[in-house]
């Protein structure tokens, strides 16, 4: 494996740009948090902008900064940008770095975050714990990406309980749906009205819905992104937490070093970059017998015992789709 130097002449100017306030969805959270570990631990810049929901004033964002010779530029929804190859073939002396999608490109660098092995572990956790044998899913966009939190969550239920039941919702894609709590809450008193007794939100800043519909109905929630336990406690069963600033702290390293390897690179279980929170919010909840078990599946997956299906490689998911 080798190592490529960039010209020492590049110039380290990154930038970032997000849909939306920061502070109201957990994805943006967790890159910010990366951001300002990086600035404060180097002293670097880095630029950050928001701007609204319209995918169109997004890409015209972009478009702005790499005309203007930013680089790295960090294309945080990668899996919504349209004709992704054909605008980094404009801009090839560009390095862009994507979040959870891979594209074979000299100048894009993929950081990809295991969601479902993380998501494993929360619908082992689900499974345990429920009395119905019947567990929810709400996200937003129904992308491979996003069935890949899907999967996992419905593999780690069924090797608990083989005959449990995962109902699953997408409220779809238009403008402000990853904020839209009203849809997600919709689907998540739909799968209560079916029996269902613990639901899992990867539905970005429409999920807190989720956790409080759960709450005021006296079921669990499960949490995304980063710890979200304490927003209902007693109710949120736990959260699958995405270090997500770990993968942009490694990439901004990388990036202001002129390092690059290959064009991928892989977080999961085993880099601690993914998994489920305990604390004390939730203490009432789980057992100590459970969280013996949940340790031992991690440790089962990470030495390869347990081999977690990903969506993205088939398109398809192994797990019971009842």
């Amino acid at each position: 494996m080798t190592y490529s130097l960039a010209a020492a002449a590049e110039e380290f100017n990154p930038v970032l740009i997000y849909q939306g306030q920061i502070d109201q969805n957990s994805f943006s959270v967790a890159i910010h948090k990366g951001v300002e570990r990086f600035m404060n631990n180097t002293g670097e810049h880095c630029t950050e902008v928001v701007v609204g929901l319209n995918l169109k004033e997004y890409v015209d964002e972009v478009t702005k900064f790499a005309d203007q010779g930013y680089s790295p530029i960090f294309l945080l929804y990668g899996n919504h940008f349209p004709d992704l190859l054909s605008f980094a073939r404009k801009y090839p002396a560009t390095r862009f770095i994507l979040l959870d999608t891979v594209r074979d490109e000299p100048n894009i660098y993929s950081f990809v975050l295991a969601d479902h092995e993380g998501s494993f572990l929360a619908g082992a956790l689900a499974a345990m714990v429920s009395k119905t044998g019947k567990l929810g899913f709400v996200s937003v966009v129904d992308t491979s990406f996003q069935r890949r939190f899907l999967c996992g969550y419905k593999q780690g239920a069924a090797y608990i309980n083989p005959d449990i039941i995962v109902y699953e919702g997408f409220t779809g894609s238009y403008p402000g749906a990853w904020f839209d709590g009203n849809a997600t809450a919709a689907f998540a008193n739909e799968f209560m009205d079916k029996g269902a007794d613990v639901i899992f939100q990867a539905a970005g800043g429409a999920g807190p819905a989720v956790l409080k519909a759960c709450a005021d109905r006296g079921r669990l929630g499960i949490g995304v992104d980063i710890n979200q336990n304490g927003l209902y406690p007693g109710s949120v069963l736990t959260s699958m937490v995405k270090h997500t600033d770990k993968a942009i702290y490694a990439a901004l390293m990388l990036a202001k070093r002129g390092i690059w390897r290959d064009n991928y690179k892989r977080l999961g279980l085993e880099q601690e970059a993914v998994g489920i929170v305990f604390d004390e919010h939730n203490a009432g909840l789980v057992t100590p017998e459970m969280r013996n078990r949940i340790e031992s599946i991690h440790k089962k997956i990470v030495f390869g015992e347990i081999s977690v299906h990903e969506f993205t490689n088939s398109q398809s998911c192994p797990a019971n789709d009842k």
